[in-house]
């Protein structure tokens, strides 16, 4: 698949690393205007920017014009300044709030929950079952996103309709609360352990 990835920072670089090794054709840009013509060309757009700069995308038509029929992976969280809290959350979520400002794409949530250096430990040959949570409204862009994330050796979770995003970015800030305020560290991650789960976990 040809996947463009907005964003350079930590995740983004993981992803587009992982990504390529799985076979992928991948562009990772943080320029709004070169990334124009290759997301014209996108199978899968990935949006891997802080929260804010990720609304800002919605008030950039040629981006906005670019992504129309897209499907488009949201990996942000709503985080505070020094990421020990939410700003959104209860009635609405990151995902939701950038897929009100993207009209006519397909958000699908995915990778919020997962540490880049996870993905950078999976990208250098680790054997490392990775779970990530996959929601959406659109059940054929989630099964698109579901083909993607298994291509690259992770395994997918089935996490419902998009809203159940206000879920999902809580338990990224709970990761970063137990990864870093409480010292465990980044090499950790939410698993789904019973029988039934690992069945249920298949798309």
């Amino acid at each position: 698949m040809k996947v463009v990835i907005l964003g350079k920072g930590n995740m983004g670089t993981a992803l587009a690393v992982l990504a390529k090794k799985a076979g992928h054709q991948v562009e990772c840009s943080d320029s709004r205007t070169s990334a124009v013509a290759a997301l014209q060309e996108a199978d899968i757009a990935v949006i891997a920017m802080r929260f804010e700069q990720a609304l800002a995308l919605g008030k950039n038509k040629e981006i906005l014009s670019a992504l129309i029929g897209k499907t488009v992976i949201d990996i942000t969280n709503p985080l505070s300044a020094d990421f020990m809290s939410l700003t959104v959350g209860h009635t609405s979520s990151a995902a939701e709030e950038i897929a009100r400002r993207m009209p006519g794409t397909h958000i699908v949530k995915a990778f919020n929950t997962v540490f880049a250096s996870l993905l950078k430990r999976r990208a250098d040959g680790h054997p490392m079952d990775i779970p990530v949570y996959v929601a959406g409204d659109h059940e054929e862009r989630v099964h698109t996103v579901a083909d993607f994330v298994k291509s690259m050796g992770l395994s997918v979770v089935p996490s419902g309709p998009l809203t159940n995003a206000r879920y999902l970015e809580p338990m990224a800030e709970l990761m970063i609360q137990l990864g870093y305020a409480l010292g465990h560290g980044d090499q950790i991650g939410f698993a789904l352990k019973s029988e039934a789960a690992s069945t249920a976990a298949v798309i």
